[in-house]
């Protein structure tokens, strides 16, 4: 399988099976559901927007590679996720790795995309000029601490249940109330809850709750649970909604489900969640994996409306980040420790958790 022969570009329709059986065999085992159901779009004949090496016309490598738009404000970023990246054992060693990476950098350009969202944090990456970015809390909830939280537990009015096919439409506008966001139809959320992507990396289920006041959905989450047997922590994929709801769904969880401890990962602009869970001891960590920026011309003309509604300054905000180099632009752009002067309104921008559903 020499490098010499290799062909790298996208799957055709028919190829996407032997893209599935050879991402099983890298990354799933017997107790594991198969990639092809755990993510759709990654292996999605009608997307089509994922990467392959062919040696002799067999797929030896690929690269999952998933287009979404994420709404930051006013502002949509065109955005690629990448994930599911594997070789064949008898075809490593030649960097195609690299070469796929090379392969939809460049789709990624021609597509107008601003930024890529890599799971991973291999070498590879870092040297292709992926970073570490943004800033959040990540609270361990368990019994006791959750009597600390200020939530509606007493208002007897909010009743905590599992969601039913008819709270969809609400979901979905649960979730634009949001700050930063992906952009879903109806259609995504469904495939998406039922695809428990990242749950099924840990062999996890989802479980998702709704709180309801007086009959009308008013906050939800939905969380990645496991058999009693597990050494992983149960965790929260995905919340909107009323902060306090949000946590006495949390305090509810904990007793039905009798977790020992829960997991949740809330973003420095979520404040009013940060505020409810303040009494609660918090470790400061990065978001999940690593960004790229695309384009810095096609980053700054689709931050643009979020910038306009909040400084006069957006044109010097994209001079700024024109001037420096990735690394820094990253810094500035998404954590909040780099500008805490507060010289510019407009930053850092608010960007969603990445071990969402729409996790690649």
């Amino acid at each position: 399988m020499g490098s010499m022969m290799a062909n790298i570009r996208l799957l055709q329709e028919n190829e996407f099976d032997a893209a599935i059986r050879l991402a099983d065999s890298i990354f799933r085992d017997d107790e594991h559901r198969s990639m092809r159901d755990a993510y759709p779009f990654v292996f999605s004949p009608s997307l089509r927007q994922s990467y392959g090496v062919f040696v002799n016309n067999e797929l030896v490598a690929f690269m999952g590679f998933v287009p979404a738009i994420i709404q930051v404000g006013e502002a949509r970023l065109h955005i690629y996720s990448i994930g599911a990246v594997c070789t064949h054992p008898d075809a490593r060693g030649n960097g195609y790795a690299s070469q796929l990476l090379s392969s939809v950098f460049a789709h990624a350009d021609a597509a107008g995309a601003s930024l890529i969202l890599v799971s991973g944090k291999r070498s590879l990456y870092a040297r292709a000029g992926c970073y570490p970015f943004g800033r959040m809390k990540k609270y361990t909830l368990n019994q006791d601490n959750i009597r600390q939280i200020r939530s509606f537990s007493g208002d007897v009015g909010i009743r905590i249940r599992e969601w039913r096919a008819t709270d969809l439409f609400k979901l979905v506008e649960l979730m634009r109330t949001r700050t930063a966001y992906y952009e879903q139809s109806v259609n995504d959320l469904a495939a998406l809850i039922r695809a428990e992507a990242f749950a099924s990396n840990v062999k996890m289920q989802h479980t998702l709750l709704v709180a309801e006041r007086q009959g009308e959905p008013v906050a939800f989450v939905i969380m990645a649970t496991g058999d009693k047997a597990s050494a992983r922590t149960p965790f929260i994929i995905e919340w909107a909604g009323e902060p306090e709801a949000t946590a006495a769904i949390l305090g509810h969880a904990i007793r039905a489900y009798e977790l020992p401890n829960l997991d949740i990962h809330v973003n420095w602009f979520e404040t009013g969640l940060n505020e409810v869970m303040e009494s609660i001891p918090a470790l400061s960590e990065r978001n999940s994996g690593t960004v790229h920026i695309v384009n810095v011309e096609h980053l700054c003309n689709q931050l643009g409306p979020y910038w306009r509604a909040r400084s006069t300054a957006g044109s010097d905000l994209a001079t700024m980040l024109r001037d420096m180099d990735d690394s820094d632009r990253i810094a500035l752009l998404f954590d909040p420790t780099v500008g805490e002067d507060g010289h510019h309104s407009a930053l850092p921008i608010p960007f969603p958790y990445t071990v969402g559903l729409n996790y690649v």
